[in-house]
């Protein structure tokens, strides 16, 4: 518990200093937006944690975003945060859920050298009357795992 309110805190903290600014938006279905951490931060967002659990010395933690924008607009987004300073990535997957299995919409990674944390952030125009959630894969050195969210229902 105390790992998860201080990779929230983090979180916030880099939200505040304004460190995303090299989100780069990539749009699966419709006109592209850039959005930052900390619009996709919201009270209603959806968080997914990694598994608490001993990756080695780099890896500390990681987190899976997803947050309703609009009635046709997600944002969507991962953050990895790591021990020390290393290579550190994060891969988002978007995933809607189709005939009760989840599909590939898009994907993002953000790759840093020597740092504590990679984020990314998107804006994505979906489909609505669909499930979505964001699926992310966290690397820092030579550790790995995985976070997912709840599934976020868009509705007509």
């Amino acid at each position: 518990m105390k790992k998860r309110i201080l990779s929230m805190l983090l979180v916030v903290l880099v939200c505040i200093t304004g460190a995303f600014n090299y989100d780069i938006c990539v749009n699966a279905e419709g006109e592209s937006e850039d959005i930052e951490m900390s619009e996709l931060m919201t009270e209603d967002a959806l968080i997914g944690y990694a598994e608490n659990q001993t990756w080695g010395v780099y890896l500390s933690s990681g987190q899976s975003i997803i947050n309703k924008i609009s009635s046709t607009k997600v944002g969507a987004g991962g953050v990895t945060n790591a021990a020390v300073p290393c290579t550190v990535k994060v891969t988002s997957i978007l995933e809607r859920k189709v005939d009760g299995s989840w599909v590939r919409v898009t994907s993002w990674t953000q790759t840093n050298t020597n740092a504590s944390y990679a984020m990314i952030s998107k804006s994505v125009t979906v489909s609505s009357g669909y499930y979505y959630r964001v699926r992310s894969h966290h690397y820092a050195g030579t550790d790995t795992t995985s976070s997912y969210t709840s599934a976020l229902w868009i509705g007509n």
